[in-house]
């Protein structure tokens, strides 16, 4: 023991932290509950794909979808009950693992973590784009402006339907965690790469190329560089 020596705890590999994860009962029961909640939304699921669908393939499905205020509903509650899965699939494969919470190496500490870092960049998301709108102005709707603000809904619900399948086709062929986890990482990108291009084009109908460039950064580039950020640096 080196006395007035600092020894700061060092977090665990993601393999480590994946491995541990498998022998928490709590997570079989987790699992268990995610998977009824998406047999549960399957029909909504179903009805929903062709609008959220619309949205990759073109910025006014965006708008369609916030026009219809069932669709929109809809949409709201299997996106918000797919958080779920997406949480337990992120605490699996470590996808975010930084180091300064190295001491919530533990599994369900893991969970927390995700949860409250999740919960952090919806809020700070939210308070960026009220800032932004107090003081600027944009000619266009309540539609345009939620296709705007929540239009990343539906690309994180288009992603998830992408993941699942996804995830249980790599396992089926024992594929390691590290590829499943690139898998993740760049299903991830893909689609906010697409929902951001979607939201730039909305935006670009109601104010200038800067305005809409200043709407971007607040909106997505700050909050998605702060998770990099802190998952790569700190």
């Amino acid at each position: 023991m080196n006395f007035g020596t600092l020894h700061l705890p060092t977090g665990r590999p993601a393999a480590e932290l994946t491995a541990a994860w498998g022998d928490q009962p709590v997570f079989c029961w987790l699992l268990i509950g995610a998977g009824l909640i998406i047999l549960f939304l399957l029909p909504e699921l179903y009805k929903l794909f062709p609008s959220v669908t619309g949205c990759f393939i073109r910025s006014r499905g965006n708008i369609e979808v916030e026009h219809s205020i069932s669709t929109a509903r809809s949409r709201n509650l299997c996106a918000r009950a797919l958080v779920i899965p997406f949480l337990l699939a992120s605490s699996r494969y470590g996808l975010f693992t930084p180091e300064f919470l190295a001491g919530w190496d533990r599994p369900w500490l893991n969970l927390a973590e995700l949860t409250g870092i999740a919960a952090a960049f919806l809020a700070v998301r939210r308070i960026i784009h009220a800032m932004l709108l107090s003081i600027g102005k944009l000619r266009f709707g309540h539609d345009e402006l939620y296709a705007v603000t929540r239009g990343i809904l539906n690309f994180f619900i288009l992603f998830m339907l992408l993941a699942l399948p996804s995830i249980c086709l790599l396992r089926a062929f024992s594929a390691s965690d590290i590829a499943v986890r690139m898998l993740l990482w760049t299903e991830m990108a893909l689609f906010w790469g697409v929902s951001t291009v979607r939201e730039g084009q909305i935006l670009s109908s109601g104010c200038s190329g800067l305005a809409t460039f200043l709407y971007l950064c607040g909106l997505e580039f700050i909050p998605a560089a702060g998770l990099i950020i802190a998952s790569i640096c700190l």
